[in-house]
């Protein structure tokens, strides 16, 4: 009964981490339609900026990271992705080899400015507690809290705002949302910030609890883009419930399997729903 208990905690725990990069991802394809494969190298970088400023103030930290990752998502939309996108719309090889060049430009970036390769955040632990007999620290539960408040903050603005309508129009109808007046350069800037501070927020939370290092940015990026596509790409409540998949299966695979064999079951679950379901559990307006 325990290791069944431990295993849906830490689960829910692992699919409120890896929620956090996913709903980023989904932010940014279900908007604009590009895939951002740079938001996790971003979501590093404001991560070592963050880390960099935590000595002096805990809570400037968190919010120079993430205004970090916000104002580089926003730049390279505009100066870049955007103005390529007018002239090449949907050709995903070359927003691939775009945002991948961006993703190790970052990379080296923070290799370059900041001294360590590897990391920890030392945030406030935010105290303990006993849930069905399991242990689980305060930040661990934050993060999950945190997730789904980010996820109701979102579905808020997104059915109950001006802002949010207009970025449901821009997405299911370019050129009309264009017609009547809608600023679709403003509200693919607006998503792809948004969608990189959830990268850093996620890299954030993951450097809290585990180490950071300076390829964990292509890592959270794979496996989000992995959750994210499983649930429907796009779709932020189908990445939601990918998550929760996804991290109940990391969570008692590593009861049953070695860590080499959890990452094959996984990528094999994902591959098999995939196939079963090309546009994921949920659906989505865009397809890949």
């Amino acid at each position: 009964m325990e290791i069944l208990v431990r295993g849906l905690v830490n689960g829910v725990i692992m699919a409120g981490i890896l929620g956090i990069p996913v709903m980023g991802i989904a932010v940014i394809y279900g908007m604009t339609g590009i895939i951002n494969f740079a938001i996790g190298s971003i979501g590093v970088f404001s991560a070592y900026i963050t880390w960099y400023f935590m000595d002096r103030n805990v809570l400037l930290a968190i919010l120079l990271g993430l205004s970090c990752g916000f104002g580089l998502g926003y730049l390279i939309q505009v100066l870049l992705l955007t103005p390529v996108f007018e002239r090449r719309k949907g050709d995903l090889n070359l927003f691939f080899l775009i945002t991948n060049s961006l993703g190790l430009i970052f990379v080296g970036l923070t290799r370059v400015i900041f001294p360590r390769p590897t990391i920890r955040l030392d945030l406030p632990r935010l105290g303990s507690l006993t849930l069905l007999g399991v242990s689980l620290t305060g930040m661990r539960l934050f993060a999950v809290l945190f997730v789904v408040g980010c996820l109701l903050l979102l579905w808020l603005v997104e059915t109950r705002t001006r802002v949010g309508k207009s970025w449901r129009a821009t997405s299911q109808n370019l050129r009309l949302a264009k017609v009547v007046g809608i600023n679709t350069g403003q509200a693919f800037a607006v998503a792809s910030g948004i969608g990189c501070m959830l990268g850093s927020l996620g890299a954030i939370l993951w450097g809290s609890l585990y180490n950071l290092t300076l390829t964990t940015g292509f890592q959270l990026t794979f496996t989000g883009y992995i959750i994210a596509v499983v649930g429907g790409i796009g779709n932020i409540i189908g990445g939601m419930v990918a998550a929760l998949i996804m991290g109940m299966v990391i969570s008692f695979g590593g009861y049953g399997f070695a860590g080499a064999w959890q990452s094959v079951v996984l990528y094999g679950i994902a591959m098999v729903v995939l196939v079963l379901a090309p546009k994921g559990i949920l659906g989505s307006e865009r397809s890949v």
